[in-house]
Order: structure tokens, then sequence, then C-alpha cells
């Protein structure tokens, strides 16, 4: 009886802002790639779904856009200074704030996503400074310089952090030696606990949480190990090895399992013990790896990227490769609703298909143009609406049946 309270407790905090209109978060609510959208369009025209408005002023940077049930929010660098950019959905401009500088070397730019929980937004530059900001103003309400504070560890092309909330916890990742994961209090900004860690630069790969034996775990990737923290208290549960170098990637959890990625090993799935405390490997593939791309689970098959430029379906039960396809790039971005894959690849191919028993039939595919550098900033689907931001510019198509 004590656990299913417990447990029934973490769910209401951890419902906070997702019983709220203004939520928005990295790959979508519940940061695995599914968007919870319903009559959509399952075959696009020939030119791809209807472009129903654009803005191309937003700078430098990967931010996606945060989309929530009444606005948009996302993050652009206009010489060496970033702002805040807000739009209402007809794609006024309402407001831009600026931040402060930001990275300027390669890939420069923000590349978080903001997270919008009630009326505050939170997002992390390429400098590793934290800002907490109101979501209504883009006033700043407090910031934390994460490399000073926290003696953070930037990756070789900056900072990425996409910022979790769970209640009154706002999730950091600064990567330091003493403080490499912190809870801070997300309205004050107070630390409210720290995780010694490792001290590893940033392997770009983005946390999440998961619900196991009563307790709610942090889940996270360093460029040595795949960590479980009690998100309590910041203790470690458990840690794997990784053997190789970890990729960019957001874990993948569903039922008590986990799957994740290393360059040399490919990608596990491994069984998150009835306790919490403790993990054992399911099965492995070398195929398959999540690499900025990530993986979509659909059923008891497993969608994502691989190796020789291939396209690999996987299944969830028994890891056995079940096809195979030809891929462009080096990285297909996906993401998912209403059983469909939309598959961005860095060229700016953006391609919808749907999976039938042993190929992708694709059933509409279009073209992103302008800006420079790769399509790296993972698309958003909300109310109808295909979310696209790259370098200057922010798409916004029309996908429903019928549009909102």
């Amino acid at each position: 009886m004590r656990s299913i309270v417990i447990s029934l407790l973490a769910f209401l905090a951890f419902s906070e802002c997702y019983s709220q209109n203004d939520f928005a978060q990295w790959r979508g609510p519940d940061r695995n790639g599914i968007y919870p959208e319903k009559n959509l369009l399952d075959r696009w025209p020939d030119v791809g779904p209807q472009l129903l408005w654009k803005y191309d002023n937003l700078g430098r940077g990967y931010s996606s856009p945060a989309v929530t049930g009444t606005k948009i929010w996302t993050i652009g660098m206009i010489d060496s200074i970033s702002y805040i950019f807000n739009f209402d959905h007809q794609g006024k401009l309402l407001w831009k704030k600026p931040l402060e500088t930001d990275y300027t070397g390669d890939y420069p730019g923000t590349y978080s996503t903001p997270t919008i929980c009630d009326d505050l937004g939170y997002v992390v530059n390429g400098l590793g400074v934290l800002y907490c900001f109101d979501a209504g103003t883009g006033n700043i309400r407090w910031k934390i310089d994460m490399m000073k504070e926290f003696k953070g560890q930037p990756g070789p092309s900056g900072f990425l952090d996409n910022l979790l909330v769970d209640g009154e916890k706002l999730y950091c990742t600064p990567g330091g030696a003493g403080r490499h994961v912190v809870a801070l209090n997300r309205r004050s900004g107070d630390v409210i606990w720290s995780s010694a860690g490792e001290s590893v630069v940033d392997t770009y790969c983005s946390p999440i949480l998961i619900e196991k034996g009563g307790k709610r775990l942090f889940i996270y990737i360093t460029s040595k190990s795949l960590i479980a923290l009690d998100s309590n208290n910041g203790i470690e549960m458990w840690k794997v090895g990784i053997n190789g170098r970890a990729l960019p990637q957001t874990p993948v959890y569903r039922d008590g399992f986990i799957l994740f990625s290393d360059y040399r090993n490919g990608s596990f799935k491994l069984k998150v013990s009835e306790d919490g405390q403790s993990i054992q490997e399911v099965w492995k593939t070398r195929n398959m790896i999540l690499q900025m791309g990530e993986a979509i689970v659909l059923g008891d098959r497993v969608y994502a990227r691989g190796k020789q430029e291939k396209f690999y379906c996987v299944d969830w039960n028994t890891g056995q490769e079940l096809y195979s396809e030809p891929a462009k790039g080096m990285v297909t971005t996906l993401i998912s609703a209403e059983g469909l894959l939309y598959c961005y690849d860095m060229e700016g191919n953006f391609s919808l298909r749907k999976p039938v028993e042993n190929r992708l039939e694709t059933v509409g595919s279009f073209t992103v143009l302008g800006g420079t550098k790769d399509h790296c900033s993972h698309p958003v689907i909300k109310d109808g609406k295909l979310y696209i931001r790259h370098d200057n510019s922010l798409f916004v198509y029309n996908i429903a049946k019928e549009l909102k």
C-alpha cells in the first residue's frame, strides 16, 4: 500500500506541468519522439504538406521550437548574442529578448530546446549558461553559469542540456567532477541535491525520468557510462560501463526496459529490476546505433538509423534485425504520430513513411530549403502542425486532415 501511495504522489508531482496547456519539452510529452496527435494526413501531396508560415530572421543555432497550446519559443543567435523568440500560432513575432554572448565556434549558437512549464521557461546556451525566463515576457528570472558554478565540462562544439522538469525540480547535467548532475528548485535556482558522478565532457545526450520500484530514476549517459540516480537525493542506483564512446542520444524507456547505444557495440536493450536497483542485458545488435536522430519504438518494432548508411527495423523483444533500407547522409532524425514515421535527414530531405510488414512505404516527401550547415534540429508536431527549425528559419506546415 505504501508503495502505491508513493507512486501516486510521484505521478502527481510529475504531472504538474503535463496537466497544463502550457508545457513543452525536448522530443514531446514523454521525451520519446512520439506525439499524441490525431487526425493527421496519412499521405502528403506530391509537393509535400502546405506551408502555413515561416520566419526567416532567427539567426544561427539548432534549438528546436518549444510549442504549447498557446505559443512558440525558440532560440537564435545574431551577431554572437542569442535571443529568445516568441510567436503566436499565426506566425506573429510577439517579442524577442536578448540573453548573452553565445557559443561562436563550430556549429555556433544554442543547441538546447527550451523547456516550458506553466509561466516559466528554461534553456541552456552553447556556453553552458542556464536561464530561467518568464514565458510570457522573456524577462530573466534567474541564471546559473554551469561552467563556473558547477565546474561543468563542455563538449568539443559547445554545450547541450535538454533540461528536465519534474514537479518543482529542474534537472541539469553540467558534467563537473563534483556536480555531474544537479537538481534545482525550478522557481529559485537553489540547489536541492547534486551527484558527483564522473568528470567527463558533455556527450550531447539528453536524460529521461522513469518510474520503477516505487522510485523515480533519473537516467543519463556520460562518455563512460549509462547511469541511474534516485531523483529524490541523487544517489547512484546502478551504472553500466560503455565500451567505446557514447553517441549523442536520448535513451528509450518502455515497460521496464531501456534501449541505448555505444559507437563500438551498437544498441543494447536492458531490463531494469523490479526494485529499480539493478540492470540486466537482454540483447544487443551491432548495426543499429542511436546518433542524434534517436530511435522510435512502435508496437514490437524499433526504428532507427545505423551503420553503413542504412535505416534499420529491429524486433523490440529479441533484437533480431527484421529488415534494413538504404538511407542518405549520416543521420536521420525521427519522430512519430499515429503510427507513421517523420524522417528528416541532415541534407534537408523530409519524408513521411508508413511501416508495413517488411519495409517502409514512403507516403510523402519534400525538401526543407535555405540556411547553411546541417539539418540537425528535431521537428515538433502540435495541433495538426509540423514545426521545423533550420538555421535562420522556422517553418510551419499543415499536416492535419482538418486544421484546427
